[in-house]
């Protein structure tokens, strides 16, 4: 029993050792009369090559902006200046209604302007402002003889005390500015309770003879502030009517501020009307669709397309190749209608989303094309093959894929065959890798002997 026992242990450890062994690939075996042969272990040579890791996908060359352009309103086409494929600048008219009718419109709203300007006008407000000053004088005469002068001079001066303290806590004043103002509003308010006491007991029973309702007063009230608005209106009005552009304040207070704004917008927008027979390009670019002819009525439905003369290619990519990708790398391009000719660009835009491309997700990648060195004609819509170079690397120190060993997330090492024949773990830190090959930034040098296990490697 002993024996049989010690004869699993010994057993046992062999195979442990064996395991060990072989999962760092460091043993070999050689034919023995009484075994059978075992693959060999597999070197590898370090070597200096170049290394190019690229992502390829398909898309089309689209223009940077395009745009459908109409009238603001419809009309007879007078002239079309453009033709498909024309280049335009910004600002160049592209097409042209019927104005007649606008300018037409434009001429009476600017009448009815003059009709609010003139001197008739003129004197007109002056005689409202004179009005208006008699009406407040009146206003505050009756409201004074219902609440006291005493009481209303009162109100002011605590009105006055208050929008004091108010525009000094707006201003940021000192806190020895801020109380002062305080203390002249508290003031303010004892002044006015005192007001009021002599207003009831000495002014009512004296000089009133009776006590007047609460509607009494705020009608009073009511009176004088619709004379001081009317007040600010006529003398508004006379201001804007003696200056070169009275459209240019905008103000509205009353009756004559408010007819006059309301002329000013109206020529405002009778202008509006008439640049807008006028169709023009909002960039500079290339007319892609003219959709009108002269005699034509249009509507303000789209005539006219222009896309940039500025190029990019959008393509497609699959999600599992989004790793690595960002703006800036660069791309090499290929149309379909010119394959012998590689056109560079760089990776401008990655979308946020992916889309589904013929039921599969992917992700769309928009890069420039520089097309500074062709005489090429490049249609919006051709169709191109993109390759991007997401890592290149020359005269790089290289090994295959199978010897490296990874010994944690990030830390990797290999196996350097010794002069001896024996193994040294040997950390290395790696760089670009493709299915074959995998750059080594240090801990190699090219010549040296690598283990690739029992994998044969050419």
């Amino acid at each position: 029993m002993y024996k049989f026992l010690h004869n699993r242990w010994i057993i046992a450890g062999m195979i442990v050792i064996l395991a060990a062994l072989s999962g760092f690939g460091i043993f070999t075996f050689t034919k023995s009369d009484n075994t059978d042969a075992v693959a060999p272990l597999q070197t590898a040579k370090a070597r200096s090559g170049d290394i190019r890791i690229t992502v390829s996908g398909g898309g089309y060359l689209m223009s940077a902006d395009r745009v459908e352009l109409g009238f603001l309103s419809g009309g007879s086409v007078t002239n079309v200046n453009v033709q498909v494929g024309q280049e335009v600048a910004s600002g160049e008219i592209l097409a042209a209604l019927d104005e007649n009718s606008p300018r037409l419109q434009l001429a009476m709203k600017e009448l009815a302007l003059q009709s609010l300007v003139s001197p008739d006008a003129l004197n007109a407000a002056e005689i409202a402002s004179l009005n208006a000053k008699d009406s407040i004088n009146t206003s505050l005469s009756s409201l004074q003889y219902l609440i006291s002068r005493t009481v209303f001079n009162s109100e002011l001066g605590l009105d006055a005390a208050k929008a004091d303290l108010e525009e000094k806590k707006s201003l940021n004043a000192s806190s020895d500015q801020i109380a002062a103002a305080e203390e002249a509003v508290s003031i303010a308010q004892k002044a006015l309770i005192s007001a009021q006491y002599y207003y009831e007991n000495v002014y009512i029973p004296s000089v009133l003879k009776y006590t007047p309702s609460s509607e009494e007063i705020s009608l009073a009230r009511a009176q004088l502030r619709t004379s001081e608005l009317a007040l600010e209106d006529a003398n508004l009005y006379i201001e804007r009517l003696s200056s070169d552009e009275p459209c240019e304040d905008s103000a509205t207070v009353g009756s004559f501020t408010s007819l006059l704004n309301q002329a000013c917008l109206d020529i405002e927008l009778a202008r509006l009307a008439l640049d807008g027979t006028k169709l023009t390009a909002p960039f500079d670019g290339l007319v892609t669709a003219v959709d009108l002819a002269v005699g034509q009525v249009v509507t303000s439905s789209p005539v006219i397309s222009m896309a940039t003369s500025e190029k990019f290619v959008q393509f497609f990519v699959e999600e599992a190749d989004l790793g690595g990708l960002e703006t800036g790398l660069p791309v090499n391009i290929i149309f379909d209608a010119y394959p012998e000719d590689v056109f560079e660009g760089v990776v401008e835009r990655i979308d946020p989303e992916l889309e589904i491309i013929d039921g599969t997700p992917a992700v769309s990648i928009w890069a420039s094309i520089d097309l500074s060195n062709t005489n090429r004609v490049l249609l919006s819509g051709l169709t191109a093959e993109v390759e991007i170079v997401v890592g290149e690397a020359t005269g790089a120190v290289l090994i295959p894929t199978q010897a490296l060993r990874e010994l944690a997330p990030g830390s990797y090492a290999v196996f350097v065959v010794q002069p001896d024949q024996s193994m040294k773990l040997t950390p290395v830190t790696v760089g670009l890798r493709d299915i074959a090959n995998i750059q080594v930034l240090s801990g190699l040098k090219a010549g040296d002997i690598v283990s690739t296990g029992i994998v044969e490697t050419k």
